[in-house]
């Protein structure tokens, strides 16, 4: 459990890095597929700090270099694209190297904070985004499609996500081929038994199970196909 210690040392240095709260969960998310340092160890929280040493400048006691952490304006919003991406199966890895490198084809820029144009943001997050959809699945809302059904658009790109994963995993035989078998995958892991019941953050701990789920049937299939091939 994080102690009072590291809470006052992981708001400071969020303040001295001048982070919204959103770029702050979204780095949390992005490192320990949590929302809230609350949730981390204490170990977690130590790496936590050294990221935010590494955000505000104040040099990193692990030796993480400053490039490799994506920060500036469309961070958050790329970030959450590539742990889509990760959860999907689709990125090697959740790390900020693998997003900056993905960002410096799209873009030609070295890093995110670099990244201030709106036509280059839209360049790379578009990139993202028909990437997740062609070799995801995934079927992004429009803003008309959040307006009828009532909901945040964040909301209904998340659900997108999910769903996405319910067909993978249904493909691999790894679920039921029904969206209510995730209802009842996440119902069983503490989450509202109604995905009309769903907060975002409700959408973030199930994509994060599905996620997982996807990773095993990968690796299953890898180790099962290299077994064949010795």
């Amino acid at each position: 459990m994080t102690t009072p210690g590291q809470t006052r040392a992981i708001h400071a240095m969020r303040k001295k890095g001048m982070m919204d709260n959103q770029e702050y969960r979204a780095l949390i998310e992005a490192r320990f597929g949590k929302r809230s340092s609350a949730d981390l160890s204490d170990g977690e929280a130590a790496r936590l700090i050294d990221e935010l040493r590494v955000v505000t400048g104040a040099g990193p006691s692990t030796g993480r270099a400053v490039g490799k952490t994506a920060s500036g304006k469309y961070a958050p919003v790329l970030r959450a694209l590539w742990i889509a991406a990760w959860h999907l199966g689709l990125a090697k890895s959740r790390d900020d190297a693998a997003l900056l490198a993905f960002v410096q084809r799209q873009t030609g820029l070295s890093h995110l904070r670099f990244l201030t144009d709106p036509a280059d943001a839209a360049k790379a997050i578009e990139g993202m985004k028909a990437w997740v959809s062609r070799d995801g699945g995934v079927a992004w809302p429009t803003e008309a499609d959040a307006k009828a059904a009532g909901r945040e658009l964040s909301w209904l790109r998340k659900e997108a996500v999910a769903r996405a994963q319910v067909a993978k995993l249904a493909a691999a035989r790894e679920l039921p081929p029904t969206w209510e078998a995730a209802e009842s995958a996440g119902a069983k892991r503490g989450l509202p038994a109604s995905f009309g019941d769903y907060g975002e953050w409700h959408w973030d701990r199930l994509v994060e199970f599905l996620g997982g789920r996807i990773r095993e049937a990968k690796d299953g299939k890898a180790k099962a196909t290299k077994r064949r091939a010795a």
